[in-house]
This record gives C-alpha cells, sequence and structure tokens, in this order.
C-alpha cells in the first residue's frame, strides 16, 4: 500500500516536473472513481453535473501540480477540491435539500439497516467529510475511499497500526456528529457500510480518456503551455483575429462558403459544447472508437463556430492536430480529410475565384497540410497560384512564407514579401507570447520566455537572410536593426550577423526537454 502511494506521488511528480502527460492519465485513471463517486453524491446522482465536477477536479489538479507539497495525500487533496468544486454548482440545489431534510422526522432515520438512511446520507456525506480536519479526512479517505488496510495507513501518516485505527475510530465519530446535525443519525456500523457502498459506485468507462484530454489541453503540461499549443503558436503568421474572419467563412453560409460534406451518424443534444466536443473525439481516438471519432471531428468542423465564434486558431488548429492523428489510424478519416483539402484546392484553382475566396481555400488545404505533415504540398499550391493567379498569390503569401523559406524557394519570396508585414507578424507573435510569460509561474514563464526568443531570432534571422539574397540590402539592415534592440544576446547578433551576409539559419526545431 505505501507503495501505490510513493508511486502515486511519483506520477504527480512526473507531471509537474517534465510534463508527462502519461504519468498525468496514470493519476486520472487511478482517482477517477474517487473523484466522480464524491461528486455524483454531491450532486444527488446527477451524472452530468458529476461528470462536470469531476472534469474540473482534475483540470485544476494539472493547473496546481506544480504548487503542491511533495507530502501531499493526492486521495485527500482531490476529495477536498471536488466539495469545492461541487459546492460551487450546486448551492441552490443543496439549499433545497436542507430545507427538505429539516422537515423530515429524526426517528425515521434511526435504523442501522435503513435502506432510506443510507441513502438520505450520500448527498451530505462528502461535504460533512469536507468539515473534517486533514488529518480525519485524510484517515477517512484512504480508509473507506482508496480502500487501504490500518497498517498501510498507518505507515501512510507516520505512525503505527493501532495508532490509525484510533484515528480512523474516532474520524468516523466526528464524522457521525457532523452527519447527526444534518439529520442523519446512524451507528458507526452503519456509516461505515453508508461509505463503503457510496465510494462502489464506478464511474464510467470512457470518463477516463475524455478528462485526461480535456484537462491536459486546458492545462499547461509542466505547469506551462504544452508543446503542441507552442508549435502552434510558432507556426501562427496571421493574427489570431484575421485567422478567425477568413474561417469563419467556412460556416456563415456565405458565397465563399466551401460545402463540406455533411455526416448524420453524429447529433449532438440541445447547446452542444464544440469544444467538449472536440476533446470527446480526441479521447474516442485513442480508445479505439473511430467511426465515431470522425463523425465528431466532422460535426466541430461543420458547426463549431456557429456555437462558439472562439474556437479559431489555436483551437481549430488542435481540432485538425485531432482528426489528422485519427487519419493515420483510419482509413475513412483520411480520405475524408484529403476530400475537404481536394475541394479547397479546386476552388483555388479556379481562375474565376476571387481573393477572398482563395484565401479561404488556401487557409484550408494549408492547415490540413500541416496536420498530414506535407508541407511540400503548400508550396507546390502557391506556385500554381504564382503563374495562374497573382493576385490571389499576394492575397496569400503571409500564410505561404514560411514553407516556401524552409523550400529554398528565395526569389519567389523575394516577389511578394513585404519586409515590414513579415517582421510585424513576427513581432505580434512574441508580444502575445511575452504578455502571457507575465500571467504564468515564474519558472514555466522562463521556459516559455526562451523557447519565445528563439524563435523570435530565428524568423527573423531567417527573414533578413532572404532579404539580402533579394538584393534588399537596405531592408534587411532596417528589421536586423529593430529586432537587435528587442533580444540583446550574443547568439542572436552572430545569427544576425550572418543572416546579413545572405546565410539563411535551419528553421528552429520546435522540440523542449
Amino acid at each position: 500500500m505505501m507503495k501505490r502511494m510513493t508511486a502515486h506521488r511519483q506520477l504527480l511528480a512526473d507531471y509537474a516536473e517534465s510534463g508527462s502527460e502519461e504519468a498525468f492519465r496514470e493519476l486520472v485513471a487511478a482517482y477517477i472513481g474517487l473523484v466522480h463517486g464524491s461528486a455524483l453524491r454531491l450532486v444527488n446522482g446527477q451524472s452530468q453535473l458529476a461528470e462536470d465536477i469531476a472534469q474540473t477536479v482534475f483540470t485544476d489538479l494539472a493547473r496546481q501540480a506544480k504548487t503542491l507539497s511533495p507530502e501531499v495525500m493526492v486521495g485527500g487533496w482531490l476529495h477536498r477540491r471536488t466539495c469545492y468544486a461541487a459546492a460551487n454548482v450546486m448551492r441552490s440545489e443543496r439549499r433545497r435539500l436542507i430545507r427538505e431534510r429539516e422537515a423530515v422526522e429524526m426517528n425515521s432515520l434511526n435504523s442501522d439497516n435503513s435502506e432510506e438512511a443510507l441513502a438520505w446520507a450520500a448527498p451530505v456525506l462528502d461535504e460533512a467529510i469536507n468539515q473534517l480536519t486533514a488529518e480525519d479526512r485524510n484517515a477517512i479517505v484512504l480508509r473507506f475511499f482508496e480502500r487501504w488496510n490500518l497498517r498501510a495507513i498507518g505507515e501512510a501518516l507516520g505512525t503505527t497500526e493501532a495508532a490509525a485505527q484510533k484515528r480512523v475510530e474516532r474520524a468516523l465519530e466526528k464524522l457521525r456528529g457532523l452527519l447527526a446535525r444534518r439529520g442523519v443519525v446512524l451507528s458507526a456500523a452503519a456509516l461505515a457500510l453508508a461509505i463503503g457502498g457510496a465510494t462502489a459506485t464506478a464511474a464510467p468507462a470512457e470518463l477516463t480518456a475524455t478528462i485526461s484530454t480535456t484537462a491536459l489541453a486546458n492545462a499547461p503540461a509542466g505547469t506551462g503551455f504544452t508543446l503542441t499549443t507552442l508549435k502552434i503558436m510558432a507556426m501562427t503568421k496571421l493574427k489570431i483575429t484575421v485567422v478567425a474572419a477568413v474561417v469563419a467563412l467556412l460556416t456563415v453560409g456565405t458565397a465563399t462558403t466551401i460545402v463540406l460534406t455533411r455526416d448524420p451518424s453524429y447529433t449532438p443534444g440541445p447547446h452542444p459544447d464544440p469544444q467538449k466536443i472536440m476533446y470527446e473525439a480526441a479521447a474516442d481516438t485513442k480508445a479505439g472508437r473511430y467511426k465515431e471519432a470522425l463523425a465528431k471531428d466532422i460535426w466541430y468542423r461543420d458547426n463549431a463556430l456557429r456555437y462558439q465564434p472562439a474556437q479559431v486558431g489555436v483551437r481549430n488548429s488542435y481540432a485538425l492536430m485531432y482528426w489528422a492523428q485519427l487519419a493515420e489510424k483510419y482509413p475513412p478519416a483520411m480520405k475524408k480529410l484529403k476530400s475537404i483539402r481536394e475541394d479547397a484546392i479546386k476552388q483555388l484553382r479556379d481562375t474565376s475565384t476571387d481573393a477572398k475566396s482563395a484565401l479561404t481555400a488556401y487557409i484550408v488545404a494549408s492547415m490540413i497540410d500541416d496536420g498530414l505533415k506535407e508541407p511540400a504540398k503548400n508550396v507546390d499550391l502557391f506556385k500554381w497560384l504564382d503563374t495562374h493567379n497573382p493576385a490571389a498569390a499576394k492575397q496569400i503569401y503571409a500564410l505561404a512564407e514560411a514553407d516556401l523559406i524552409q523550400a529554398g524557394e528565395y526569389a519567389l519570396c523575394g516577389r511578394y514579401m513585404n519586409a515590414d508585414a513579415s517582421y510585424k507578424q513576427i513581432m505580434d507573435t512574441y508580444d502575445r507570447t511575452m504578455k502571457t510569460v507575465k500571467q504564468i509561474p515564474k519558472d514555466t514563464g522562463q521556459h516559455l520566455k526562451d523557447f519565445a526568443d528563439k524563435n523570435f531570432a530565428n524568423q527573423v534571422s531567417r527573414l533578413v537572410a532572404v532579404l539580402v539574397i533579394n538584393n534588399r540590402t537596405e531592408e534587411a539592415n532596417q528589421v536586423a536593426d529593430k529586432a537587435a534592440k528587442q533580444i540583446n544576446n550574443p547568439e542572436f547578433a552572430t545569427l544576425l550577423t550572418e543572416a546579413r551576409n545572405g546565410t539563411v539559419p535551419p528553421k528552429m526545431a520546435l522540440t523542449t526537454k
């Protein structure tokens, strides 16, 4: 038992220190029953609310992992957070329950074997446990929720088996007193039976995967940004607001809308949450439920912006990333994804397509190419536009620039590159990242700042070098001089010197240690 506690603390430490998503998922699997069962009792059996509370609790764990003590009792901490989360969503319901309990004759609850008494204890059990001291609460959680034996509890609490037994008995007695004040009178034996029966409730099998995915996506891995988010930030060349305006054309029903194939196999309930559906699709993929995942991916792409306009930029990129992961495992998903891309390319190559529609179509095609790790297709598409529709190519260039530089198409870049606009895009991304750095823990912020500095230096140096190659030396020097004022370190100075001589540095590898 002690080994199990050590293992759970080690999992938490692994996640806090290195952002190990596998460690976090193991923690969720280990404690989902405890959290979900407690939440289910607190909300009087309302399963959807219980799942929402469980999601909140594990997201809190992901966000706060770095700040928790190495000696934390994970189960006790989770139970307390569950009570807090439930309190936030159930205040009005709880007041109603209290009024009902006050109207009930206490004598009807005095039988140890009364099923009515055990059922009545459930809604108030966890709030009573939450009022215990930390030591008593940990004793109850370890004994009845995590089902440890007394010897293991004694080791965990730094005492003997006999002392642990007394601690559990005293905690149980205090809990009886708290319940009695709420109108629930049970003997110690009946209370132990009530707790044991209540904590035996199993969480839905698919809930672990869904909660792990959502919590990790909403909380910074290793208490910082996830690597995926960092990649998306580094690859973004247009402001989020611009991308939002263009991507929105996919769903608002305008003349420039690309019609996507609908799949009627998934229909959410009223008031659907697109972000939740996106994470459910990712969880379905991991669980091997590929058909369900594809149906949800299609629904998200067709409908997300109608319900939540904020589902653009990074979130939209996540959705595509998840779909691409599904496509690697499930041929129908790959076929559907490529068919969407082909529709976009067909529209793009229609010479009657106006520049705004071409931009929309290029975003669709290029995002899919990025998701499928096929950037060369982006380059080929832009080269076709350069030959057949230069006006559209000019409109699209900012999105294609990074892929074109990576492919060595320096002369092609020179025909469309706007030095001021390109530098502004790089600077905007850097500024947004610096604002984020100020809002997150210091050590994580330093990690993100280091990444942003390196990415800024790499992108600026590549821009300067391409300008020099195209005999635009004056513009190159202007960009280099402005950038040097932003980051003043020897490594960047060396990069800029080489760039001023026309040396294009390799694209920065988007990896973290």
